[in-house]
């Protein structure tokens, strides 16, 4: 059996991950969210394209020593003004409005004593200078220029934009089709009658909501019960929806239980393993494998608090790498502990907890509960503390590694 580490895990997957061609296609940017993008992104025009101004005022033809200005109208945003300015005369212009021509200055509103409205006499009170508050054509870059780089993930900001460049479609990596396989006699639909022994299928929403985090939206999914009499045709169920998935995300079934039926399905398949146990705790039961199809195989833990750990330490980093971010990482700060841990640790532990920052330092708050089959604390983990093996008592002020898996709160 080939027990590794979480780094060697990584390590092993993008070696397996070498060989990996993207298929590139164009979506709409209003779906793009999460996608990697398979071309840089070049400016079709300056930008900004015209210089606009930067302030509510009034925009003049600069003249020294003038403080008295004829106001000939009005722009608002959107507006071009065709007529030509004379010195000593200004339009009041609006925030983000195109500069006319014969004009190299805007003043300020709160510079300005005067109606403004058009024929009336303005008096500018202050200093001012030619060129003040204009944003030039370019400023921001040229066209032509490369904006974003491929290989950048497509996220809310990153659709701005696109948007505000003027585009609607987008060349990327195709995101693959996911299978999600759920097993176990004892799991059971929500909505059913808990009866006793039976536990619900939280598994399932959690790798589905968590892929869909991800962007990962083509997702099928599919329970086996594990029980002896429903193998054979949950086996060739199984087959047949794995026709038409590129990554495969199973949860339970893949210890050394009695009825862990996982691997007679990977050997179905022709799956080659990668790993088949990974030392760390909780998660240690967990497996990876690749098909001669280039299908890639995760196993993870039934427990929801260990399946929880083996996604974000191993599978999120890897399916962010297999959708084109080749150098991603999990985000790692040394953090201030916040809570007192007493255990063995034959593995390195990794702790569910978060990651808060008061007085100027990142700490991290263990939850109470961190064990394998613990799910109702996992609302608020925001980061995973790794206790090196060997090291079996923590107290409050020691500092340790900490995985960021989120934003950060306030304390």
């Amino acid at each position: 059996m080939a027990v590794v580490t979480v780094e060697e895990a990584l390590r092993l997957w993008d070696e397996a991950l070498q060989t990996q061609v993207h298929i590139v296609e164009t979506i709409d940017i209003k779906f793009a969210k999460g996608y990697v993008l398979a071309e840089d992104i070049i400016a079709p025009t300056d930008v900004p394209a015209f210089p606009k101004s930067a302030m509510d005022g009034y925009a003049i033809s600069f003249k020294a020593e003038c403080n008295e200005y004829i106001v000939d109208g009005i722009i608002g945003a959107g507006v071009v003004w065709k007529h030509p300015v004379a010195p000593g005369h200004a339009v009041r212009i609006m925030t983000g409005a195109p500069i006319p021509d014969t004009c190299d200055t805007v003043i300020m509103q709160e510079q300005v004593a005067g109606s403004g409205e058009p024929g009336t006499t303005i008096t500018i009170q202050g200093k001012y200078k030619c060129g003040d508050h204009i944003i030039p054509q370019g400023e921001e870059c040229s066209a032509g220029t490369t904006v974003i780089p491929r290989g950048t993930e497509i996220t809310s900001t990153v659709q701005t934009i696109l948007t505000g460049l003027g585009l609607t479609e987008v060349a990327v990596n195709a995101m693959p089709r996911v299978l999600v396989l759920t097993s176990g006699h004892e799991v059971i639909e929500p909505g059913e009658s808990l009866t006793p022994g039976k536990i619900y299928n939280s598994n399932r929403a959690m790798i589905c909501g968590l892929l869909e985090d991800l962007g990962f939206h083509k997702i099928t999914h599919y329970h086996v019960s594990d029980a002896p009499e429903a193998l054979d045709s949950e086996i060739d169920h199984v087959m047949k929806l794995s026709e038409n998935a590129d990554v495969i995300i199973s949860s339970g079934g893949v210890s050394v239980g009695l009825f862990d039926t996982m691997p007679l399905i990977y050997e179905k398949l022709g799956a080659k393993s990668i790993y088949e146990r990974i030392q760390m705790r909780p998660g240690a039961a967990s497996y990876g494998a690749m098909t001669p199809n280039g299908q890639i195989i995760f196993g993870l833990s039934g427990n929801p608090g260990a399946a929880f750990n083996g996604w974000h330490l191993i599978v999120v980093p890897t399916l962010k790498r297999y959708k084109g971010l080749p150098n991603w990482t999990t985000p790692v700060v040394a953090c201030v502990m916040d809570s007192e841990i007493f255990k063995r640790n034959a593995f390195d532990r990794y702790v569910q907890g978060k990651v808060v920052f008061g007085g100027g330092a990142p700490h991290f708050v263990a939850n109470r509960h961190f064990n394998s089959s613990s799910m109702l604390g996992l609302y608020t983990v925001n980061a995973l503390a790794c206790i090196p093996r060997g090291v079996h008592e923590v107290r409050s002020g020691d500092t340790f590694n900490v995985y960021l898996l989120e934003l950060l709160p306030a304390i």
